[in-house]
């Protein structure tokens, strides 16, 4: 119950402490809107929703720690208006790897991904069995506390039971510890 409360917690960080896009581009389409997959701890997320662009230069949260001898990861943005509010990856006791992690359902030993898209709704919406995707890990620096990666995934809105596609995601952000 003790874990299950800490993630709760990470995970309503990345909603509460968000911020608007400093993009303000009205020119930009798809994926021309999205950051460059660095690798720098550029403070940047974003990811294609249906094809539309979810994107933050600054304001990324992430988190990677160890509680009570078990790993938390969590990266994401919330802008707290709009569709969606929020996208993000996490995990519950499970250390990130290098290279390409499957996302599933969530659970203990996992790693799912998850969008808020009213944050007034009750519904769970996180990767599935059926609806699920990879993030891989291109950087994860320890010295310095930097982690990079790309994932897509797909998953219900347990509200209208419209399947959305997360598509060509990409972070790049120093971590909190």
């Amino acid at each position: 119950m003790k874990n299950i409360s800490i993630l709760f917690l990470l995970s309503s960080l990345l909603f509460i402490c968000s911020c608007d896009n400093d993009d303000d581009s009205p020119n930009c389409q798809g994926i021309d809107c999205l950051p460059e997959a660095t690798q720098t701890g550029a403070g940047t997320f974003g990811c294609l929703v249906n094809g539309e662009p979810f994107y933050a230069f600054g304001g990324v949260q992430c988190q990677y720690q160890l509680i009570d001898g078990e790993y938390y990861f969590a990266v994401g943005f919330a802008r707290g208006d709009g569709f969606p509010e929020l996208v993000s990856i996490e995990s519950n006791q499970k250390e990130i790897q290098m290279g390409i992690n499957q996302l599933a359902e969530s659970g203990e030993g996992k790693i799912y991904g998850k969008v808020i898209f009213n944050s007034n709704e009750e519904f769970l919406n996180r990767t599935d069995e059926q609806n699920n995707g990879f993030l891989e890990i291109t950087n994860f620096d320890i010295n310095n506390n930097i982690i990079s990666g790309v994932f897509e995934f797909s998953i219900l809105n347990q509200e209208n039971g419209v399947i959305y596609n997360i598509t060509d995601g990409r972070f790049d952000s120093f971590y909190a510890q």
